[in-house]
């Protein structure tokens, strides 16, 4: 399914490449360098890559994910350790419906603020927050091959 120098979609770190495979032990792996650490090597089992890395969304499917937008409610937990376990296993999952869930609730907490209602969220969960819309964004621009005002008027358009 991939090959070397495929850009595919690292589920932690975000866009990558793969630059390479090598066998350990009995073991064959991909080896992955990611845009944001283009020196570290990350191997990945050929036999695991599910789990792990996919591919980048095709431009049609990316436009499918931004119509989706308006699905997505605001969401409140008054249980902090039941929202942080819900926000890491979507982060960690890959999957871009997780992530475009992700990325809108940190448009409604930053709307929320903005207009009055305060919202509370942790450092943790804020960070979660911005490294889902970090991970959906650099897709999406590769995707769409747009830039990231064109993206970011999607998520405004949900808060409208």
């Amino acid at each position: 399914m991939f090959k070397i120098n495929d850009k595919i979609i690292h589920f932690r770190d975000g866009i990558a490449t793969i630059v390479g495979k090598t066998t350990m032990g009995d073991k064959e792996y991909f080896v992955v360098h990611t845009d944001s650490s283009p020196d570290a090597n990350i191997y990945v089992a050929t036999t695991n890559t599910a789990n792990v890395i996919r591919p980048i969304m095709t431009k049609a499917e990316a436009t499918a994910l931004l119509k989706s937008l308006n699905k997505i409610e605001q969401e409140t937990f008054n249980n902090t350790k039941q929202r942080r376990d819900y926000y890491k296993k979507k982060l960690l999952s890959g999957n871009v419906e997780d992530l475009l869930y992700l990325t809108g609730q940190l448009y409604y907490y930053d709307y929320s603020n903005a207009h009055g209602k305060v919202v509370k969220l942790g450092p943790t969960d804020l960070q979660m927050l911005k490294d889902a819309k970090k991970v959906l964004f650099d897709e999406l621009l590769i995707s769409l091959n747009k830039n990231e005002k064109y993206i970011d008027k999607f998520f405004l358009s949900l808060l409208k």
